[in-house]
């Protein structure tokens, strides 16, 4: 399992044209380091070549971005989100695929779309555990910190997983929000469960560094 944390922003493109203007990366781990920043880097290629020999290899990969990964739906437009089918909810986040996060997360996913076409992704930590290639989790900071850095978010999600729950019954209800990452990996051309278009990504709380 490798696991890796991207601070929004922080990846230079080929020519610095993503996120160029910004530095930390992204760092990742697996079970048996030592060291939360084990692997790290600082451009989208190098995190691509990350992503894709652990999946080459059989591994599952954990992808935490520090950026809102749900979308929230205006509450007179709920009833018609609940009844979208998974295209339409695509669209409809669409505007967002420009955000900071969301512009690295489209980069990686569509970079996969054209080398491993049959990668699948899920932000639900169920699906992911069970037979899922990719899980893409919102790193999230602890209450009354500012910014995390990639490795604290990275550590993180290692000491929470075996304590991390799906959302429970205080989440939203399908139609009220619009899951970005989902859509992201859709629109890529990946397979992810049309299911979780409706339903919040999951989250790790950042604590530590």
């Amino acid at each position: 399992m490798l696991v890796i944390a991207v601070q929004t922003g922080s990846l230079a493109g080929p020519a610095g044209s993503v996120g160029s203007g910004g530095s930390g990366g992204w760092a990742g781990r697996r079970h048996d380091d030592d060291r939360p920043d084990a692997s790290s880097g600082a451009t989208s290629a190098e995190l691509f070549d990350a992503v894709f020999h652990a999946l080459h290899d059989g591994e599952q990969v954990a992808l935490g971005f520090d950026c809102p990964l749900t979308l929230t739906v205006a509450p007179d437009q709920g009833a018609l989100a609940a009844e979208a089918d998974a295209d339409a909810l695509v669209n409809r986040a669409e505007p967002a695929a420009t955000r900071p996060g969301l512009t690295e997360l489209g980069h990686l996913l569509g970079e996969l779309g054209t080398w491993r076409p049959w990668t699948t992704v899920s932000t639900s930590l169920s699906r992911w555990k069970a037979n899922t290639s990719i899980l893409v989790w919102e790193a999230v900071p602890a209450e009354g910190s500012g910014s995390v850095t990639a490795s604290a978010a990275a550590d993180s999600f290692f000491r929470q997983l075996k304590t991390a729950a799906e959302p429970g019954p205080e989440v939203p209800a399908a139609g009220t929000v619009v899951n970005l990452a989902a859509a992201t990996a859709r629109r890529a051309g990946l397979f992810v469960d049309a299911s979780e278009l409706g339903r919040p990504a999951v989250s790790i709380t950042v604590t530590g560094g």
